[in-house]
């Protein structure tokens, strides 16, 4: 884990819960309903306590976002490297099309929803676009590290981009938020589910044919 994950998800625990109530009241009424002595009271903490570990009202709502955009990702990155690490190429595919891209997924909704809102809030925010794109890079660098590794294991094809693999990996997951408005043109799980086992199959080396068989 690196220092940033560290910083945000091995934050004492009141800090955990004041962050977590700040998502809460901003999910429930927006930025601007938030209150730092509503924070600390849902948070059950002093309001002193909470600006021991946020200096102001802005740098909760930048942490909050922060926390949300990486809230699962970093342990999705981990658990692909670990399965990557045993050389499980099935695993690697399951874990990808069952889990990380279950399009009808209530909690991986919520995450990828937060992700898209942390985004969103950035962009009239340069701080928080910095801090976003820092800890993008960290976790694009995670995951092009695994993607070295399913070479070398023989999971992937050699002529992969890495960087473009990575790139689809979080591009993929991150737009089935569409799910919350396609209506009656989603697509049924199974069929999705089958298209998506077509394409990463595309990404593995071509079986070789025996010398005897050409």
């Amino acid at each position: 884990m690196n220092v940033r994950e560290e910083s945000l998800s091995n934050k004492p625990d009141a800090a955990q819960a004041i962050l977590q109530a700040a998502k809460d009241i901003i999910n429930e009424s927006g930025e601007n309903a938030l209150r730092v002595t509503e924070v600390a009271e849902r948070a059950g903490v002093a309001v002193g306590l909470l600006y021991h570990y946020f200096k102001d009202r802005k740098a909760l709502i930048t942490a909050v976002r922060e926390f949300q955009f990486l809230a699962r990702i970093s342990a999705d990155s981990m658990t692909l490297d670990g399965i990557v690490v045993q050389a499980k190429g099935e695993n690697v595919m399951r874990t990808i099309i069952s889990d990380f891209s279950d399009p009808y997924h209530p909690e991986r909704s919520g995450y990828r929803l937060d992700r898209i809102e942390a985004l969103v809030a950035a962009r009239h925010d340069p701080e928080l676009k910095e801090r976003l794109t820092t800890a993008q890079e960290e976790l694009a660098s995670n995951i092009v590290a695994t993607i070295r590794k399913a070479k070398t294991a023989g999971l992937l094809d050699e002529s992969i981009d890495e960087k473009a693999l990575s790139f689809l990996l979080e591009v993929l997951p991150l737009g089935l938020v569409l799910t919350n408005v396609y209506g009656k043109y989603a697509p049924e799980q199974k069929d999705w589910e089958a298209l998506l086992s077509r394409l990463l199959r595309s990404l593995t080396p071509s079986p070789v044919t025996p010398a005897s068989e050409k």
